[in-house]
This record gives structure tokens, sequence and C-alpha cells, in this order.
């Protein structure tokens, strides 16, 4: 994939695992057994992305998060989801 959005999923797995992003790029590695992201790296991972791409990644779909592809997906969802949806107007 070379969207933006599945780029800043490797970067941001790179950049917490430690690993080369050459192997956080394969969309079936399992995040826990093959990358080693256990529940405190997969949120250093999500605070990281919100950051980056200013989404907001609700826990449920953390939870559903098991492979490179699935947080790609999920991610790329949110970005979609966070660029359709009208700002709320906070001025009253």
């Amino acid at each position: 994939m070379s969207d933006r959005t599945a780029t800043s999923v490797v970067v941001a797995l790179a950049l917490v695992t430690g690993r080369p992003q050459e192997t956080c790029e394969r969309p079936d590695a399992v995040l826990e057994h093959e990358l080693g992201v256990d529940s405190l790296a997969l949120l250093e991972v999500v605070e990281t992305l919100q950051e980056r791409l200013g989404i907001a990644v609700p826990d449920e779909v953390t939870a559903r998060v098991r492979t490179v592809a699935d947080l790609q997906d999920a991610v790329r969802s949110l970005v979609t989801a966070s660029a359709t949806t009208p700002p709320k107007d906070t001025s009253s």
C-alpha cells in the first residue's frame, strides 16, 4: 500500500517497536506475535497516529486490531470519516 495512511501506520509501528519499516509493512503481520506489539505498545502506536493524523481512535477499534492490515484499515476509515464530517459548531 502506498497511501499516506498506510505509510503513517508503518512509520508509527517502526517508531514504537524499533523494528525496520520493511518489517512493519507486511499487511498480514500479527502485531503481537510478529512485531512484539503488546497492549501498551499498541496504545503508543495509536497515540502517535492520533497526533499525526488528527483523528480519535476509539478503544473498541483498538481492541479489534490484530494485524498491520487491520490497523491500516481502521485508521484509513477514521481518517476518511474525519475528512467528511463537518466541524462541530462551538459558537453557541
